[in-house]
């Protein structure tokens, strides 16, 4: 039975590259919000000098 279970549910035995993957996705997952945080403000800020210019 507990040759069975190994058989069906292959462990690793390296669980650094288990926990190296999901720091790249926390990762990645950083740099896209913060991506679109920026972008966002500089919208919005260029928004605000357009309209700034046409009122100056």
């Amino acid at each position: 039975m507990d040759n069975m279970n190994r058989d069906v549910y292959p462990k690793s035995n390296c669980l650094a590259l288990t926990v190296r993957k999901e720091h790249r996705l926390v990762c990645l997952n950083r740099a896209a919000r913060k991506t679109i945080r920026v972008s966002w403000k500089t919208l919005l800020y260029v928004l605000f000098l357009t309209v700034a210019n046409i009122f100056v």
